[in-house]
């Protein structure tokens, strides 16, 4: 599949309102998530990009331009919160994790498994889990986002 492709499916499913579109086509996987963002309504219209590291390089410079994208959402919002991997292993999501429900400090959202390790991976905060970035049993890259989530005030 082609970037520019990819571009004009994810802007058609935005127009129709959709928050969310996964697309799988041979070894590359993306999954592409508008943010809930209540800052300006340009950085509502931008979007998350994960994508599959086994994946071509077109997919991985989506992966890129989404990353900053989204560091810069979180800067204006500071009630958003993105949980980046702390290293780079397979995700085991929990199996009751959906988005939409609350979460409490220390909540062990999943697992990662490194070298046949599993580490935890557990909410920094109070708050409601707002995106979940990733695939169960996907491989994760150190830094890359895995899920999002508002902090309670």
């Amino acid at each position: 599949m082609e970037l520019k492709d990819l571009d004009r499916l994810v802007e058609k499913y935005a127009r129709q309102g959709y928050q969310q579109i996964r697309v799988k086509a041979g070894d590359l996987e993306i999954a592409v998530t508008k943010p809930s963002v209540t800052a300006p309504v340009n950085a509502a219209a931008s979007t998350n990009t994960v994508t599959n590291p086994s994946a071509d390089d077109q997919a991985a410079a989506i992966t890129n331009e989404s990353a900053t994208t989204e560091s810069a959402i979180g800067a204006t919002d500071t009630a958003n919160v993105t949980i980046p991997s702390p290293m780079v292993g397979v995700v085991h999501l929990a199996p009751d994790l959906q988005v939409g429900q609350s979460v409490t400090a220390g909540q062990e959202l999943g697992q990662i498994e490194s070298m046949k390790l599993f580490n935890p991976l557990v909410s920094p905060a109070d708050g409601t889990l707002t995106a979940v970035l990733i695939a169960d049993n996907a491989t994760v890259e150190y830094e890359q986002p895995l899920f999002t989530m508002r902090k309670d005030r």
